[in-house]
């Protein structure tokens, strides 16, 4: 198995989260982006990690990845048996994709203070619909997304959160106090072997945002 990965990179990190987890060998390629090989564009059209390749397949974009991952190795699940549950975590993933990391990416590229205030309130309103709708209705007395074990939702979002120093320290955005699961759970996540392994130090990840957010802004 091959693995496309790029170390900065949260989606790639979602990947190798999932293939360590599951203890599976694979060969991890780190990408230049400012100099992509003619191998790589083949197995990734977007030009993006992570990419991976199986047993000859080629496949890219993480969270359909990792879903594959979980389907050919399915032991330990990342997914819960219940189609509802499996619903449930497809969903947060998409909330996630699609709705939290827009305004995650865009309250760190911005450099308009008089924009500043109300993208730091989006981000806050959007934890505190973490901590209330995800982790408050489904994760019940467990520390992960559905409770006692983590699923493809946790990989999904951890990344992001061990970069959250990065928006700490140039936008001033940290876990309210108001938000004691998610806390909690990234504690949890933290401590997995599998997330210690391949972890990066927080200093790594403000040097390498520097140029994604600038100038530091103040709440």
């Amino acid at each position: 198995m091959e693995l496309f990965s790029a170390r900065v990179c949260p989606y790639a990190h979602r990947t190798r989260l999932v293939l360590l987890e599951k203890g599976l060998p694979f060969e991890d390629i780190e990408i230049d982006f400012k100099n992509k090989s003619k191998r790589f564009l083949a197995v990734s059209p977007y030009g993006r990690v992570p990419a991976l390749v199986h047993d000859g397949q080629a496949l890219y974009e993480s969270a359909i990845i990792n879903e594959y991952l979980d389907e050919v190795f399915p032991m330990p699940a990342l997914m819960p048996k219940s189609p509802a549950l499996r619903a449930r975590v497809r969903i947060w993933i998409d909330f996630l994709d699609h709705q939290f990391l827009d305004n995650y990416y865009d309250l760190l590229k911005n450099r308009d203070q008089g924009r500043h205030p109300a993208l730091f309130a989006k981000a806050l309103e959007q934890l505190r619909f973490i901590e209330t709708a995800g982790l408050g209705e489904l994760a019940g007395t467990g520390p992960y997304w559905l409770g006692a074990t983590p699923t493809l939702a946790d990989f999904a979002y951890y990344p992001f959160f061990e970069r959250l120093p990065v928006w700490t320290h140039y936008r001033s955005l940290a876990l309210p106090d108001d938000c004691p699961r998610l806390k909690a759970w990234v504690a949890a996540m933290a401590a997995r072997p599998s997330v210690q392994r391949i972890a990066n130090a927080a200093g790594y990840y403000i040097e390498n945002y520097r140029d994604y957010a600038g100038d530091v802004l103040a709440a």
